[in-house]
């Protein structure tokens, strides 16, 4: 399952595959759909199951992406399974995210360079590669503790 999965309007697929590749370069695993679903593919299935599989959602928040009805079921899909949402706004204000969304804390590069973006995207693949290490972690943790249970008995 990847670690991030990219939510879009395919009318801004210029950004999303800038997003993606900036992404992939730091190691991240990445689900976006118009790369990953491959032919012959249910899409609809492989779209949830990797949002449901993933536990990061890079949302590229436009006006575009707000009006997509399938933007909008993985904006649900992501916020009733606590995924890690991370709005990127690059053609609207903070204050037109759609409902729940504008909770989420937004990365806003309205007006700023391709390499402002690139870095913003850099640090938010070292927060999922953070994150991913202390899954690791706990799960080798459980994972002595189990064996360490079983060899006392």
């Amino acid at each position: 399952m990847p670690d991030c999965f990219i939510s879009y309007s395919s009318q801004d697929e210029v950004l999303a595959k800038f997003v993606e590749a900036h992404l992939r370069a730091q190691n991240v695993s990445v689900f976006m759909a118009s790369i990953s679903v491959k032919p012959g593919q249910n899409w609809s299935q492989e779209i949830w199951n990797n949002l449901r599989g993933s536990t990061w959602v890079i949302f590229l928040a436009s006006r575009n992406a707000c009006r997509s009805p399938y933007v909008q079921q993985e904006l649900g899909g992501a916020l009733a399974t606590d995924k890690r949402l991370v709005p990127i706004l690059w053609d609207m204000a903070p204050s037109d995210l759609p409902g729940w969304v504008n909770q989420k804390q937004a990365l806003d590069v309205r007006g700023r360079t391709p390499q402002d973006l690139a870095a913003e995207v850099q640090k938010i693949a070292r927060q999922i590669a953070a994150d991913k290490q202390q899954q690791v972690l706990l799960i080798a943790g459980l994972i002595a503790l189990g064996a360490i249970l079983l060899s006392s008995k």
